[in-house]
């Protein structure tokens, strides 16, 4: 995850480096690093911390809305009765990772070191109870003995009642297709300003998966699998309608109407020599698509089966 120079420097070099993650005990606070899923460039670093009460845990939100506007780095934050997760984000430039998470880091840990913050299990808070790292999904937690089992217990539970839920096929759809239309325009839009994006394919994803869970009423495999269905089908239609944009702004001026390009494409794209090149946009735009949405794709499928993966980690 880190280079070791990198290692050694940040936290004093308290971190144990386990590639997926890193965590350490530092100050007398349990720390982990994760690489935060949508942004290959960002961490989730976890600080298990108990407030003495509720004030001070209001106070620490204050504190951190304060920190979050002063540093540029500090993306985002979220304060849970035993832990906080904050969301860091690192340059390009690595040699200032070190220096910059430091800053942001120690003045947290300071502040709810004077706050009487304390550290323990960060499910139930307790300070005295042995820790193991478990990975839950694609984060990890240092979690008790019994937190482990109830936490476990608490992911079958939701996993039975996700596998309950049944969406409404004809309604979702509608708004499977009513979310791929964002993305098609997306698409179309960069390829008229000559790139072929696989953001805008994995928008028309994102946009359908959200547009059949909100009018089908829920999400499960049979959605997933829609939702993907008409998001190909869209993108090749929007393909299709940048390549007759081309040709119709080509050959306009000949009396062509931009239906007369889109219906004779074909001929079009064969008289020009240009076929060829079609489908290599089309492939390109497909690959690009599925490398920028793979994931999506995939935690799709597993919160629509209600799947998890909890082990312990080392």
């Amino acid at each position: 995850m880190f280079r070791k120079q990198e290692l050694s420097q940040l936290l004093g070099g308290c971190l144990t480096d386990y590639n997926t993650y890193a965590r350490g005990t530092y100050r007398g606070y349990q720390v982990i690093f994760d690489l935060r899923e949508s942004d290959a460039s960002a961490y989730y670093v976890t600080i298990n911390a108990t407030a003495p009460n509720q004030e001070a845990f209001s106070a620490l939100t204050r504190y951190l809305e304060e920190q979050k506007a002063n540093h540029e780095n500090l993306d985002n934050f979220t304060c849970f009765e035993h832990y906080i997760r904050l969301e860091l984000l690192s340059f390009k430039f690595v040699k200032k990772i070190p220096p910059v998470f430091n800053g942001i880091i120690d003045s947290v840990i300071q502040y709810i070191t004077m706050q009487g913050f304390t550290a323990g299990c960060p499910n139930c808070g307790d300070s005295t109870a042995v820790l193991d790292c478990y990975r839950i999904n694609d984060m990890h937690q240092m979690l008790c003995g019994n937190c482990s089992r109830e936490v476990e217990a608490l992911l079958e539970d939701a996993r039975t009642v996700v596998r309950e839920q049944k969406s409404s096929l004809v309604p979702g759809l509608v708004g499977a297709f009513l979310g791929a239309l964002i993305g098609a325009a997306l698409w179309i839009g960069i390829y008229k300003l000559g790139y072929i994006a696989g953001i805008a394919g994995a928008v028309t994803i994102i946009c359908a998966l959200k547009g059949y869970e909100k009018f089908g009423g829920a999400m499960d495999v049979k959605g997933v699998l829609a939702s993907v269905i008409i998001s190909a089908v869209m993108i090749y239609f929007a393909n299709n309608l940048a390549w007759a944009w081309e040709a119709y702004d080509a050959l306009k001026a000949y009396g062509c109407t931009f239906s007369d390009a889109y219906r004779g494409l074909h001929d079009i794209l064969v008289e020009s020599d240009s076929l060829r090149s079609y489908y290599a946009d089309l492939g390109i735009g497909y690959f690009l698509t599925l490398i920028c949405s793979v994931g999506t794709i995939v935690n799709a499928f597993r919160a629509s089966t209600g799947s998890y993966k909890m082990k312990k980690a080392q």
